[in-house]
């Protein structure tokens, strides 16, 4: 299977020999095993019958004619990947990588996808120099009945709307769960799915109680689960019976929003919640009293009771660490970072969004000497690989990128506290800002890359089975 990045110039049809829609150099052709034509020129889901010419220039340029490129929906391309695949006789372009995203861009403003505006335009960076097209789309702009979607595309150093072919892959950056789980979009990537066998991943977000009833199949993280119960006033007493500090955690929650803690203290119970503004405190005299206020703060919302850790601290400051794993360009999991959160002294948990801050994992836990038993930053990002496996193994879906949150307790053991499968991508969570490419998007494209079988010889399983009638040696 031959394979090469190319240039693509779009010129007038009156340009080409009568029946010719792409001219090339004859090195180029050798170069992709060209030998037989016509034969299929596939983007995305688009796919057209090509005919070439060759040219006696040594060039990895490729003219296209305007039709063929209007049939494709491409525009000229700086550099994109070209494979030949003599099998199933198909010329493919790209990847085509479709992120979708729930908000639409404000075209006009330097940063046009407000806050991950600067991951996006990372993404289509290093697509580009990797040879892979990076579109971002809306969930209402993909159009299954013309197999298209309404996209952004990196242009001139500007994101700029195009019509483009469905995407050969997609990564799901909806962050709105509301968005998510509306019937038409889950239709659509149903059929995206199952239709045209595009792969999408991460391609849900995961409830709290959902991840800890599959992790706990696993005897292995089993035991680094704290007990957690679906919130309930009778079992609010049976936890407090066991435990003398009870988190209880909003199912669906996310960025550390509407989480609770309370403490059973000497002759009173403490009620702490995280607030924008710091940690708001109440207390009651019995624990049906608590019960009545939690019950009347958390209405009817599902909740989630979970036994309190009495876990490090760093400053006096509670202490976590985030574990970003992703799959490789093996398609095998890999830790990409890892960062010690710090909970701001005004509140009771760790996330950036409630004014944390972040360093290298490493660096905090060496800071914390105190610790005995304590794990090093090797056997951290070693239990977080074993979490992301067991979690794979267990859990249905296409996941390639976790956010694993890990804590210590005392005594030096590593408990897993959620795993997150939409992790930040703002600025705030880059612990070296000069960086022009953040790790986690050099190893989301290797994926890519993977997914769409540029990393083997092996013909991609997305493949276009289809065959022109007629074949041509050149």
């Amino acid at each position: 299977m031959g394979l090469s990045r190319v240039q693509i110039q779009i010129l007038p049809e009156r340009q080409f020999p009568r029946n010719v829609n792409m001219v090339m150099s004859r090195s180029l052709a050798q170069k992709l095993e060209i030998k037989t034509q016509p034969f299929w020129v596939t983007y995305g889901s688009a796919a057209e019958s090509g005919m070439i010419a060759l040219s006696p220039i040594h060039s990895n340029l490729i003219r296209m004619s305007s039709r063929l490129a209007s049939q494709l929906r491409m525009t000229n391309q700086s550099l994109i990947n070209a494979q030949f695949d003599p099998h199933y006789l198909r010329l493919r372009f790209g990847p085509l990588f479709g992120i979708l995203i729930n908000a639409h861009p404000q075209e006009k403003h330097e940063q046009a996808f407000g806050a991950i505006s600067k991951f996006l335009d990372e993404c289509a960076a290093t697509g580009q120099t990797r040879g892979v097209r990076v579109a971002v789309f809306p969930p209402e702009h993909v159009r299954i009945e013309s197999k298209s979607i309404q996209g952004w595309i990196r242009e001139k150093g500007k994101w700029v709307r195009a019509p483009l072919p469905l995407p050969d892959v997609i990564y799901n950056r909806i962050t709105s769960r509301k968005v998510e789980q509306q019937q038409s979009l889950q239709k659509k990537l149903e059929y995206l799915r199952t239709r045209y066998r595009i792969p999408i991943f991460n391609e849900k977000f995961l409830n709290k109680y959902q991840v800890h009833q599959i992790l706990i199949k696993d005897d292995r993280i089993r035991s680094m689960l704290p007990e957690t119960v679906p919130f309930h006033v009778n079992r609010l007493k049976e936890m407090f019976q066991r435990y003398p500090v009870l988190y209880l955690k909003p199912n669906n929650g996310s960025l550390g929003s509407g989480i609770i803690r309370v403490i059973k203290g000497a002759g009173n119970w403490v009620y702490q919640s995280a607030t924008p503004n710091g940690t708001l405190t109440r207390s009651t005299k019995t624990l049906a009293e608590m019960a009545k206020l939690l019950s009347r703060r958390i209405g009817r919302q599902t909740y989630l009771i979970q036994q309190g850790l009495n876990l490090v601290t760093f400053e006096n400051r509670q202490v976590d660490f985030r574990v970003l794993a992703q799959k490789n360009e093996q398609g095998k999991w890999q830790v990409t970072s890892s960062v010690g959160r710090i909970a701001n002294d005004q509140h009771i948990v760790s996330n950036l969004a409630r004014g944390g801050t972040i360093r290298k994992a490493a660096d905090v836990l060496a800071d914390l000497r105190h610790v005995a038993n304590k794990p090093t930053i090797t056997e951290l990002r070693r239990i977080a690989l074993e979490i992301s496996n067991a979690f794979e193994r267990l859990a249905e879906g296409h996941f390639a990128e976790l956010g694993i949150d890990l804590a210590l307790d005392k005594n030096g053991k590593v408990w897993l506290i959620e795993i997150n499968s939409k992790p930040s991508k703002t600025d705030d969570t880059v612990t070296n800002p000069t960086l022009t490419t953040r790790p986690s998007v050099n190893r989301l494209i290797d994926y890519i890359c993977f997914l769409a079988g540029l990393n083997h010889k092996k013909s991609s399983p997305y493949s276009h089975s289809k065959k022109p009638r007629r074949r041509k040696p050149l």
